[in-house]
This record gives structure tokens, C-alpha cells and sequence, in this order.
């Protein structure tokens, strides 16, 4: 299996990642996952930039949840291909929280993460806090998506 093999083809996107009828294979699965993490890890290096981050913040928002909709359909697809239900996908996304959490909790205060104050009160986020999340949602995303993946 070659790097290529987990590069989404344009023509298959939104047959892999939108609408929760159908079946997926092991590599279609991992191509959703692969471009699903690709696009908000993207988005999560831009928010950190001086000036535009709260614009790609606030894009990443709209991407977030458009991603979450893309990541439910994969995974319950993916399930449904394995001959077992598309709820699975409810154990997968607490799985993915808790394991997330867990490296989240373990990294933050090793990278310097913390919560600092920009001007007054207001709270802004450090890019150890972002590097952090960043980290722990790709290695939670690894883990269970192996899992899945191997169904």
C-alpha cells in the first residue's frame, strides 16, 4: 500500500464523505479519515496566525461541524461494511473524545499550553494549547480509526 492510496480522488469525495446510505472499503474508509484530518489540521495551523486566526477560527467552525457530519457518515458507512451497526459510530466518537482528552491532558502542560490573557480579561489561546488538541485529536483519530480500519 502506497501513500497515494490514502489521497481522496476529487470524483469520489462526495460519495465517501457525504450521506449515510452505502457501504465503504477499508481504503475508502481510511481516504475519508485521511482528508477528513487534513483539512482541519489545515485550518488549526491557520487560526494561530497573527491577524487572520480569528477569521480561520471562525471558518474552522463552520468546517468543524461539516467535518463532523463527513466523519459520522464515514465511520457508520465503514461499520455497515463490517456487517455491524451504524451506531457503532456513537462508540467511536467517545472513544476518540476520551483517548483525545487523555493525550490532551498529557501534552498541554509539556508544550506550554495554558491560558493567557490578551489586553484586559479577554482570553486567548496559546499555540501550545492548539498544538496540543492538534496532537491528541490526530493520535485519538489513529487509534480508533485503526480499529475500524481493520474491522
Amino acid at each position: 500500500m502506497s501513500l497515494s492510496d490514502f489521497i481522496l480522488k476529487p470524483a469520489d469525495a462526495k460519495r465517501i464523505l457525504f450521506g449515510a446510505a452505502g457501504k465503504l472499503s477499508p481504503q475508502e474508509f481510511a481516504q475519508g479519515i485521511v482528508a477528513i484530518l487534513a483539512v482541519n489540521l489545515v485550518l488549526r495551523v491557520f487560526s494561530m496566525m497573527p491577524g487572520l486566526g480569528m477569521l480561520f477560527a471562525l471558518l474552522g467552525l463552520v468546517v468543524g461541524l461539516i467535518s463532523l457530519f463527513a466523519w459520522v457518515c464515514v465511520y457508520s458507512k465503514r461499520f455497515h461494511d463490517a456487517g455491524k451497526s451504524g451506531w457503532l459510530t456513537l462508540a467511536a466518537i467517545v472513544g476518540v473524545i476520551v483517548i483525545a482528552a487523555a493525550i490532551n491532558l498529557i501534552l498541554a502542560p509539556l508544550l506550554g499550553a495554558g491560558v493567557a490573557t490578551s489586553g484586559g480579561s479577554m482570553l486567548a489561546v496559546t499555540p501550545g494549547n492548539v498544538l496540543a488538541s492538534a496532537i491528541g485529536g490526530l493520535i485519538a483519530n489513529g487509534v480508533v480509526g485503526y480499529f475500524v480500519y481493520k474491522l
